[in-house]
């Protein structure tokens, strides 16, 4: 940050600077504290951070007719700067920079402990009414110390004891200045240890006295010392219009000082006459720069010598020689002549056969100087010259053209100086005192009786308003409820957790549960087919022994019969096995009834076998298929088993799903609840929309069976049935003034649902609900030296309930003024909305042309969609 020279002296009062400070008696009028009825002398005082406040008592609280109630006091002002409210900005009313402030006067935190105090003093209750600030009437901001940098309004601003805080201001003469203070006051507010602040408690006439000016008072000041030493060795110099203002201010605020004492505050009308003397003893002539003139720029004073428009512009036009056409039309656009046109334009001279750069207005070049800046810089590194005038970084480049445009312009093929107006000084009778005579004024001043030194809390935990006191309570209470808030998401989240281990336990365990029964199936599918073909092949070969097995040919067709049975049964049962649980009972019991018989047969076979035995000792092939039927008995046993299992698993799917899922129950109406949604057969946990008393809502349901509650109200639905809008505009060049009817529309932007009718000008709500409409027009008011009017009305069934009106005196022809009219309406289904004009006075009209300036819109905020359930 630029150091900045503050060099007025305004008594704040930091910290440890001061440890008690208090409001000052200055030049105190004792008439003014009598008519007030304040006693003069201190009642008492408390301490408040790093200050004491000064407590004082009415006139009436000594007479013993006066109860305690009736008693009144006062105290001093806090004058506690808000350095951080700081902020610099220019002011478009009296075009200048300024740098704007705040300082509190009171806070509620103070009146409550100045209360408390009293009432420990005179061991009653106080009346809150009856404590109050001292009733200050004016108050001034003042400087003791001149400077050339800024200023500080000597106007009396007025004070309103009710207001906690005043602004205060300094005008500067540069923004950067007015940037550097505010940054300043914000980081080191304790080098501000020189404001103060003066009350008047009561309006007063200002005085007059006779006063001197003399050489002393004029030579005083920094500039004028600067100027003397930088320009010894000549007797006349000039100076631009802003270093002559801050020479002549900062003299007038040295005589200002020697001529008025601590409470004594001059009129501005005072300063102006003070400025105006010394301008005319100061200021011998105006003169003006036209063109180069090397000794004439020798005696311009100029802050810094580098960025003297003379200077700048030999620099310019270096760097301009360096650049390619590309970039010198970008460097000409930033010093544009002020023409309304914009562009850059680059043309041939054929006499002269060279190119020529011609640059037009344009008022947002200067928005990209850092880029230009940039660009110049990268190119100018480039370049084999090694100027060190030609090789400068990208921040000499951008401070080179910020510095010198308002003083230097492109005229066609360079840079040169714009002409500029300037003060001639004669330092000379600044030299000679002799050629100075003193100059006797007669001054108007005013008084103040009281002052106070501006003060900084010493601590930083302690606040400036009762405002952050209460922001404080509040934050606290808000971290409370956040700690809380967390704990509660914390258990939730834990349980949700645990709810999600749970669900993707039951989920793995159907999965596998899913895996096994599959497998199994297909395992039985295959065994089953093997069955099948084997015992197909067994009847082939049952029927070539048939032949030789006379005596149990009728046997072996049962059994034929029987394994053609079995086989039309198991193919049914393969496919119906992964169906349902009785499917696989009845195969079950078909498969049991099979090795019943399997097992019958086998005995019979036995026993026949036995009786043949001795005939078919040497039949190998017999013998074989035996084999073959007990391997068949066998695999069927296995079979039966692998089933009854198969069997038993799907009984525990069956209970495991019964105990997820419950019985679908048709409530009969739309649910309301969460108890309605779970009675429908919902068990997931989450959000719902139900059916409210008015509108849809939305909540959460806990479906978990250890929650005890289930239902948590989110908030509202917002449902339409049907989108609802429209937009309406008047024709080009119509114009409108008939009274009592409603105002047709003729240009149809938008009209979704077609709820308005532009030839009548109604709208009609197809839907109940809350509509909102926004009516806008221009007035157009004839010449006229009395009042003219136009008031438009909003319409429900006939019936006014809006109206927007405007009106004018003193008009002039075609004298144009905008109406607006909004409302938000609860309509029920078919009611009529629409505009007409209930008062207009003659010659008055709604204008309209191509720009559209009367329209009217409306759309359905929220529809009551319950009432249509």
């Amino acid at each position: 940050m630029v150091a900045i020279p503050i060099k007025f002296v305004v008594v704040i009062v930091v910290a440890v600077a001061c440890c008690h400070c208090q409001s000052e008696k200055i030049g105190s009028d004792s008439s003014t504290w009598e008519k007030l009825q304040i006693s003069p002398d201190t009642f008492s005082s408390i301490e408040y951070a790093n200050f004491l406040i000064e407590i004082y008592e009415h006139t009436d609280n000594k007479k013993s007719t006066t109860t305690m109630s009736q008693k009144k006091y006062f105290y001093s002002p806090l004058a506690i700067l808000d350095h951080k409210s700081a902020v610099s900005s220019y002011n478009r009313f009296t075009k200048q920079p300024e740098m704007r402030f705040r300082i509190e006067m009171w806070n509620d935190k103070v009146q409550n402990e100045v209360i408390q105090h009293l009432k420990k003093i005179v061991g009653q209750e106080i009346q809150s009414d009856n404590v109050k600030i001292f009733p200050m009437k004016k108050i001034i901001l003042i400087s003791e110390v001149p400077t050339e940098e800024y200023s500080i309004s000597s106007r009396w601003s007025n004070y309103d004891s009710k207001s906690k805080s005043i602004w205060f201001s300094l005008s500067c003469y540069d923004p950067k200045v007015c940037d550097e203070l505010a940054d300043e006051m914000r980081s080191a507010p304790k080098h501000l240890d020189h404001f103060k602040l003066l009350f008047r408690l009561s309006s007063q006439t200002s005085q007059t006295k006779q006063a001197t000016i003399s050489i002393d008072s004029v030579t005083s000041g920094s500039m004028v010392s600067h100027l003397l030493q930088k320009f010894e060795d000549k007797n006349e110099i000039f100076l631009t219009a802003n270093d002559e203002k801050k020479m002549l201010t900062e003299s007038a605020t040295n005589i200002r000082m020697e001529i008025f004492g601590d409470s004594e505050i001059p009129s501005s009308d005072t300063e102006n006459q003070i400025v105006n003397i010394l301008k005319d003893l100061l200021i011998t002539s105006k003169t003006t720069i036209k063109e180069q003139n090397d000794k004439m720029w020798d005696a311009v004073f100029w802050n810094d010598d580098n960025y003297r428009p003379d200077k700048t512009t030999k620099t310019l036009n270096e760097i301009l020689n360096k650049l390619d056409t590309e970039n010198q039309k970008k460097l000409a656009n930033l010093f544009q002549k002020a023409e309304r046109q914009s562009g850059i334009k680059l043309t041939l001279d054929e006499k002269q056969n060279e190119k020529r750069i011609q640059h037009n207005y344009d008022a947002n070049s200067w928005t990209e100087v850092d880029r230009i800046s940039s660009t110049i810089s990268g190119k100018l590194a480039n370049t084999s010259d090694s100027s060190r005038r030609v090789q400068i970084m990208r921040e000499n480049v951008e401070k080179l053209l910020q510095q010198s445009k308002n003083h230097v312009q492109f005229e066609g093929e360079k840079f040169v100086p714009k002409p500029i107006q300037l003060g001639r000084i004669n330092l000379g009778q600044f030299r000679d005192p002799q050629s100075f005579q003193d100059r006797n004024v007669r001054v108007r001043y005013t008084n103040a009786e009281l002052s106070a030194p501006i003060k900084l809390m010493e601590h930083a935990e302690l606040t400036v308003t009762d405002e952050w006191n209460n922001l404080k309570e509040q934050l606290k209470a808000t971290a409370e409820l956040l700690n809380t808030t967390s704990g509660e998401l914390s258990s939730v989240k834990l349980d949700l957790a645990a709810a999600v281990m749970k669900l993707g336990e039951m989920n793995n365990e159907l999965i596998q549960v899913k895996k096994d029964l599959t497998i199994k199936l297909e395992v039985t599918s295959e065994l089953l087919n093997t069955t099948v073909k084997n015992l197909v092949k067994t009847n082939d070969e049952l029927s070539h022994v048939k032949r030789d097995l006379t005596h149990t040919t009728n046997a072996l067709k049962g059994t034929e019969q029987v394994l053609n049975t079995t086989k039309i049964e198991l193919e049914k049962t393969k496919k119906t096995l992964n169906g349902t649980e009785n499917e696989l009972a009845e195969l079950q019991m078909r498969t049991g009834n099979l090795s019943i018989e399997l097992k019958t047969t086998s005995i019979r076979l036995g026993h026949e076998r036995k009786v043949n035995e001795e005939n078919l000792r040497n039949n190998h092939e017999l013998r074989a298929i035996t084999i073959r039927l007990e391997t068949t008995i066998l695999n069927l046993n296995t079979t039966r088993t692998e089933l009854i299992n198969v069997k038993s698993d799907v009984a525990d799917l069956k209970t495991k799903l019964n105990d997820r899922t419950s019985e679908i129950v048709d409530i009969g109406k739309m649910p309301t609840s969460c108890f309605d949604l779970e009675r429908m057969g919902h068990k997931l946990s989450g959000f719902f929309s139900v059916k409210g008393s008015k509108k849809m809502e939305i909540i959460f349901c806990d479906f978990n069976p250890n929650q005890n509650d289930k239902q948590k109200w989110i908030g509202y639905a917002d449902v339409k049935s049907a989108p609802v809008h429209f937009y309406v505009q008047r024709n080009d060049d119509s114009s409108f003034s008939t009274e009592d009817t409603p105002i047709p529309f003729q240009l149809e932007v938008i009209n979704e649902g077609n709820a308005m009718n532009l030839t009548s000008g109604k709208f009609t709500a197809p839907r109940p609900g809350i509509y909102f409409f926004s009516f806008t027009g221009l007035v157009n008011f004839p010449a006229s030296s009395s009042r003219v009017y136009l008031g438009v009305g909003l319409y429900l069934n006939g019936n006014q309930i809006g109206r927007g009106w405007v009106e004018e005196s003193n008009t002039v022809a075609n004298q144009d003024s905008p109406l607006t009219l909004q409302s938000t309406l609860n309509l029920k289904s078919g009611d009529q909305v629409w505009l007409q004009i209930p008062a207009i006075s003659s010659g008055t009209f709604l204008f309209d042309n191509s720009n559209h300036y009367t329209h009217f819109t409306g759309f359905m905020l929220e529809e009551d969609i319950v009432a249509l359930l």
